[in-house]
Order: C-alpha cells, then sequence, then structure tokens
C-alpha cells in the first residue's frame, strides 16, 4: 500500500540516539537527526560562509533532549565551544553519521 501525502506528512522520522559522555560524568545526551529544511540551511550556510565554528554549528542543531527537542539555540554557539575538543569531536562524529552525511556529502560541501 502506498502511502498518501497526508501519510508521509504525519509521520515523526526524526531518529535520536543517546551517548555516554564521561568527560561528563558519565553522564548521556542525546543527539537527532535534523529535517531536511535544516539540513539545506545548513549547507547553504556552509557555501555561504565557508562555516566558522563548523563542528558546532552543526552540534547545537542536533543535541537534544529525549523527546527530540534541540538544547540548544545557534546563539550558544560560543558557550559550548568552550567544552573539551575531545567531547566536540567525538559528539560531532556521532552526529555526522546518524545524519547520513557521506564523504561525498563533505566534498561537495567543499567545492560550494
Amino acid at each position: 500500500m502506498a502511502l498518501s501525502k497526508k501519510d508521509i506528512l504525519s509521520i515523526n522520522d526524526t531518529k535520536t540516539e543517546a551517548v555516554v559522555v564521561p568527560e561528563w560524568n558519565n553522564a548521556t545526551v542525546c543527539l537527532r537527526t535534523i529535517s531536511g529544511l535544516e539540513r539545506e540551511a545548513f549547507e547553504e550556510s556552509y557555501a555561504d560562509q565557508k562555516m566558522k565554528n563548523f563542528r558546532l554549528r552543526f552540534l547545537v542543531k542536533t543535541l537534544c533532549d529525549e523527546s527530540g527537542a534541540r538544547l540548544f539555540e545557534d546563539a550558544d554557539i560560543e558557550e559550548l565551544g568552550k567544552k573539551s575538543s575531545t567531547v566536540i569531536n567525538r559528539l560531532f562524529d556521532k552526529a555526522w553519521s546518524l545524519n547520513a552525511f557521506t564523504p561525498e556529502a563533505v566534498e561537495k560541501l567543499g567545492e560550494a
């Protein structure tokens, strides 16, 4: 049975994944997939600005609570950036993979 437009638009297809962060007292944080519009805006922003704070800009869009609601706003990039680069990089790699960014996608961003 094929899905209708209404069916497709009513499905919550956002995925979240819990990640333990040993450096943060073994606390668990969640990462989420971003929407198609969020991804387009992120890629356009990169193309326009060769995005400063690339990892942090992506993480503020993907760090979330258990329900998938963002924990950080774009304005929080500087504050999040004060955290350990080891943690930031590990969370970024996980979020990048969760959002199905491929090496080809990264290469395309570099060409923009």
